[in-house]
Order: C-alpha cells, then structure tokens, then sequence
C-alpha cells in the first residue's frame, strides 16, 4: 500500500531583485529546500500572494489568489520555522562534525547575516560550486535592503540564490562550547 503524500501549506518570503512577495508555499515532506532544489520544475506556486516593491515596503501594490515566481529570480526565500526548510544534511567526505559560521553576505540589493552551518573548514569555492541546489541555507537570518531602510526580514531560516551573492565576509566562527553533535 502506498501512503498518500503529505502536503502542507507554508508562509514565506520571497525577494527579486524588485519585490518583495509575501504568500503561502505548498511543500510535501522535502520542505521548502526541495521544491526549490527540484530541477522538474522552473517556477513556483505562490498562494495568497501580496506583492510589494523594494523601494516602498509599506504599499501592497498588488494581491493575488496565485502568483508564479522563476526560481532562478528569487533573490531569497524567508520561512520562518526550521522544519519548513525540510532535509538539510550535508555531505562531504572526511568531516562529519558541522560547524556553525557567522556571515554576512551582500547581493546587488539585500544585506543579509545570519550563520552558515558547514561540515570542517569553510571554502567559499566550494559553496559557490558545490551540488545542483542553487540556494543555500542560513539561519537566524535577518535581511535588509540597501534601497530602503524600511525593509528589514528577521527570518529563521533564508535560503540565498548564490547566483546573486556578490559578497561574503565569515564574521566569526562559533567557539567550540557552541558547537552541538547532533
């Protein structure tokens, strides 16, 4: 017998490099990670959709019952629960500890901080050119815009398009006492 497959509706944020789209996600067990990192598909199903402009974060200019977003246009996409985001490990071979890294990362547009969890020493060639997924993930991210100072996304988890990132700068590597084995 086959079990039907879960499906749950999911509030987030999505940023372009124009808007700021604020609406509900339908994702199945693999979370937010895998409907973007799904090569099937090119575009996502937005529900409940209000569409907003960077530069004026106050003004809903538009809303809609169903918005279709390119995923390769998503700057980021905000969820506010961890378990939203769905499977996150990481594989690399020779490390199996992930260490949490501090970051700050700056596209054309958003600033964004927030932590970077990595298996061993952090290579930036390697984030920028490792797997098929195109996002990566940071947690207890906040994002602003250097086009308005209104716009500020305090978000648990962010997924970045690292085709946008233009900076990133490690701010501080966590001590060992905050390090966890899970």
């Amino acid at each position: 017998m086959v079990q039907p497959m879960t499906v749950r509706y999911v509030s987030a944020d999505f940023l372009t490099s124009s808007h700021h789209i604020f609406g509900q996600l339908k994702v199945s067990q693999t979370g937010v990670t895998g409907l973007l990192s799904d090569p099937r598909n090119s575009y996502i199903e937005i529900s409940d959709a209000s569409l907003v402009r960077i530069q004026q974060p106050d003004k809903v200019i538009n809303y809609a019952q169903m918005l279709w977003l390119v995923k390769s246009q998503a700057v980021a996409v905000c969820i506010h629960k961890r378990e939203y985001a769905g499977s996150t490990a990481v594989l690399r071979a020779g490390y199996t500890r992930v260490l949490p890294y501090h970051v700050e990362i700056t596209t054309a547009i958003f600033e964004v901080t927030g932590t970077l969890d990595w298996s061993g020493r952090f290579e930036f060639s390697v984030l920028m050119t490792e797997g098929t997924n195109a996002f990566i993930l940071l947690y207890d991210a906040l994002i602003t815009s250097s086009f308005s100072s209104d716009l500020h996304i305090d978000s648990q988890v962010a997924l970045i398009n690292r085709n946008y990132i233009s900076t990133l700068i490690l701010t501080r590597k966590s001590p060992p006492e905050e390090i966890s084995d899970e």
